[in-house]
């Protein structure tokens, strides 16, 4: 007598069946997702970081101050306060081809971004006196009176652009006097920095650069001719500095 099989029988199981279509799908999307999620890490930004360097160094009458925003020995602009005749001069100026400053050298105010989207120029006068017989007889320039005011710098580290700014009190009293409070520069190439921001991501800032700017005269006058050949080249090169 024969008896039916049991329905709990040990015997080998078979696999179950998968439509041909359906498999490929699954691989398909496997693929996918595991190319998207390496993209995606691939994609992730370099991480942000702003180096900030606090100071408090006089830029001495008749002499200059290097700068090297990222203090890795090498000078990135220097600053000039020089004094030729009756007159004293607050300069900027490059130490390297592709170093620049941001918008005609202006004294900005804290939350401006500084980035590529702006004008940069090789060098910049900051701040211009003209004194007679120990008589104040003008004073002008974008630093005239400045207090922790920024300026916008664009530097270059092992051929990538970074971008930064320095902190300045300018006074003028018996010459000009300016002193170098703080500098920074973001550590990422190309990305922007905000003028007084020292640590943490930067943000976009709705200042406009150019409503910062104290409007002065940089045409050649009679006091600067009368002080020759030397005078009229600083002058020449202002000018050639602040055409957009």
């Amino acid at each position: 007598m024969s008896h039916p099989a049991s329905k709990n029988s040990s015997g080998p199981r078979q696999r179950a069946q998968v439509n041909p279509r359906l498999d490929k799908s699954l691989a398909a999307y496997m693929a996918a997702a595991t190319a998207a999620g390496v993209s995606m890490l691939a994609a992730q930004p370099a991480e942000a970081k702003i180096v900030f360097t606090p100071a408090n160094t006089t830029i001495p009458l008749h002499g200059s101050l290097p700068l090297d925003l990222n203090n890795d020995g090498i000078n990135d602009f220097v600053f000039s306060n020089f004094f030729y005749g009756q007159a004293s001069h607050l300069y900027v100026d490059q130490q390297a081809p592709a170093n620049q400053v941001f918008h005609l050298g202006a004294a900005l105010p804290a939350g401006v971004r500084i980035g590529n989207r702006g004008s940069f120029v090789d060098n910049a006068l900051m701040a211009f006196q003209d004194s007679r017989s120990g008589i104040l007889s003008s004073y002008s320039g974008p630093w005239k009176d400045a207090h922790q005011r920024f300026l916008g710098l664009k530097f270059s580290v092992n051929g990538e652009t970074h971008f930064g700014w320095a902190r300045l009190t300018v006074t003028a009293k018996g010459g000009i006097s300016a002193t170098l409070t703080g500098y920074a520069y973001e550590t990422v190439p190309n990305r922007p920095i905000v003028t007084g921001k020292i640590s943490g991501p930067d943000i976009a800032s709705p200042v406009d650069p150019a409503a910062m700017l104290t409007p002065f005269d940089t045409s050649a006058t009679l006091g600067m001719l009368a002080r020759g050949a030397d005078s009229l080249a600083i002058w020449r090169r202002d000018g050639e500095a602040a055409v957009p």
